[in-house]
């Protein structure tokens, strides 16, 4: 469980002390029940039917955790379904969750640790100017929508405060860089930022958008597809095509099997 993020514990405990407190609001409005206002009532009657399913969702966000390590797709099916119901409370458990899932899956690689022995060659960062663009449009726009009464602009909220964290959290992250005879790579948004001999990297795509590589390197198996309009660099195409010609190139007959 050492694989877990804190993150995720705080999530947990979050979640756990908003059904505490629906609980204890739904067991103290009792006695005064029939002294309340029709709209008071409905707005407790409402939460009095969540008190079953919250209680069903942090039991699945908490088996979740070690089936993690066992049956991967089973585990984000039960945290993303667990966390459904409790949104936005639980935005922290799934930010959490995700770290925990790409800490398993790049289990093996080693993480990139930035120091004066370890000055990247070349360098290419997050856009995170965006991703912080994107998050303010999105909470603005979802409080709009929820104060106008359209009951889905909360998840247009959450949308944005998620693209917030994460123009936050890629600041200290290289998206891809050389080191010697490493690749330095950050595999997805929540990953850590890792250093992979470039004899374990296949280019399997590039174009005008998109550029797609294949890790194979210390058990672990997996494909990265990275935008290039969320490069930082405003000329990064010299830098890039350094980097993409250091990798080995998918032969055809793996091309069409893609």
């Amino acid at each position: 469980m050492n694989k877990i993020s804190k993150v995720v514990w705080v999530g947990l405990l979050v979640n756990i002390a908003w059904f505490g407190v629906v609980w204890y609001g739904m067991v103290s409005v009792q006695d005064v029940y029939d002294e309340l206002s029709y709209s008071d009532r409905k707005f407790f009657d409402i939460f009095s039917y969540l008190k079953i399913p919250f209680c069903i969702s942090i039991a699945m966000q908490i088996i979740s955790l070690p089936v993690l390590f066992k049956l991967p797709k089973v585990s984000k099916a039960l945290a993303f379904i667990g966390s459904l119901l409790m949104l936005p409370v639980s935005l922290i458990f799934i930010i959490g969750y995700l770290i925990s899932a790409e800490k398993h899956c790049n289990n093996g690689l080693a993480v990139y640790v930035a120091g004066e022995s370890n000055k990247p060659d070349s360098e290419l960062n997050f856009a995170t100017s965006k991703f912080a663009m994107q998050g303010i449009l999105f909470i603005v726009i979802g409080t709009v929508l929820v104060f106008v009464g359209v009951s889905t602009g909360w998840l247009v909220a959450c949308a944005g405060v998620v693209a917030l964290s994460n123009s936050i959290r890629l600041k200290k992250h290289i998206m891809v860089g050389l080191l010697q005879d490493k690749l330095i790579i950050t595999p997805g948004i929540y990953s850590d930022t890792c250093l992979v001999p470039l004899s374990d990297i296949i280019l399997i795509k590039e174009d005008k958008k998109v550029f797609k590589l294949h890790i194979r390197s210390a058990g672990v198996d997996r494909k990265c597809t990275f935008r290039k309009n969320m490069i930082e660099e405003e000329n990064y195409q010299p830098a890039l095509e350094d980097i993409i010609s250091k990798l080995a190139r998918q032969n055809s007959s793996e091309s069409v099997k893609e």
